[in-house]
């Protein structure tokens, strides 16, 4: 194989690794949409009541360390933003009837940066839920050797009196 062949075989290689990290076409939809409310760290409210559930994380609930930092920490990524939701075509509802999707806002992965800033801990349920498995482990596991947020509550125990 001659060098040349050998460069477009090593360029379409590469990019076909990378789109492998993002939901397939025929397996995603997206939409574009503004957020109305923060419910809490990993749920929204779109324009027409619709509740969006963050797939693939899940952040503390109310009364747990951490929940307002979560809370918090989602809303100045996400209220009254554009948002581009990109649902899984394999399950796009949970069985609380939730929108369920992957949320960018300006141009930031909302769900990794949530994990990453150890607000969030991976919720791998399939189908939907394994498809960012091994960028959403990297993300946690650098939030928690960092021990930051929960990973750093886990560790030290209550923090500031909580």
């Amino acid at each position: 194989m001659n060098s040349a062949v050998a460069s477009r075989f090593k360029a379409l290689l590469v990019f076909f690794m990378i789109l492998s990290t993002i939901p397939c076409v025929s397996e995603a939809s997206e939409k574009d949409t503004f957020v109305k409310y923060v419910i809490d760290g990993d749920t929204i409210t779109v324009p027409g009541r619709e509740s969006v559930r963050y797939i693939g994380i899940d952040t503390p609930e109310r009364g747990e360390p951490f929940y307002g930092e979560a809370r918090k920490r989602n809303s100045s990524l996400v209220k009254g933003k554009k948002v581009t939701l990109v649902f899984c075509e394999k399950e796009r509802r949970d069985k609380y009837g939730r929108l369920l999707a992957w949320v960018y806002a300006d141009g930031v992965f909302v769900n990794e940066v949530l994990l990453r800033e150890g607000l969030a801990r991976r919720l791998p349920i399939p189908p939907c839920g394994t498809m960012f498995a091994t960028k959403f482990k990297a993300a946690e596991d650098s939030a928690r050797a960092e021990g930051l947020g929960i990973w750093g509550y886990a560790k030290n125990g209550p923090v500031d009196g909580r």
